[in-house]
């Protein structure tokens, strides 16, 4: 499965990439993030809210956490992109797995 084929948006507050969503591909009413560097946990449902109008059907990134996105943030594309380390959303029943080079690879996809 490529993220493409999950409608991906990218967060942009003040114009500036800082992360994205996806829909999960365990359940594509619910939404998956990632951010390389998450904001609190209160500023990521103000985000989420703006985004897609409510945010209780997006899986916030702990604000502890960072991600890296190949080649940047800035400079990439959802056809291309690499992430890492691994998203994770089973403890919510949500998909598990890497984005390589635009590939979903884990569980709930159909590459895992």
């Amino acid at each position: 499965m490529k993220l493409v084929d999950l409608a991906p948006l990218w967060i942009m507050p003040d114009d500036e990439r800082i992360g994205f969503v996806f829909q999960s591909p365990a359940d594509r009413e619910q939404w998956q993030s990632c951010f390389e560097t998450p904001p609190s946990l209160q500023r990521q449902s103000y985000i989420f809210t703006q985004l897609l109008g409510v945010a209780e059907i997006v899986q916030p990134c702990t604000p502890e956490g960072r991600w890296t996105i190949a080649g940047g943030i800035a400079a990439s594309s959802f056809e291309a992109m690499t992430v890492k380390p691994l998203l994770d959303g089973s403890l919510v029943g949500l998909w598990r797995g890497v984005i390589s080079d635009g590939e979903m690879i884990g569980n709930g996809s159909a590459a895992g």
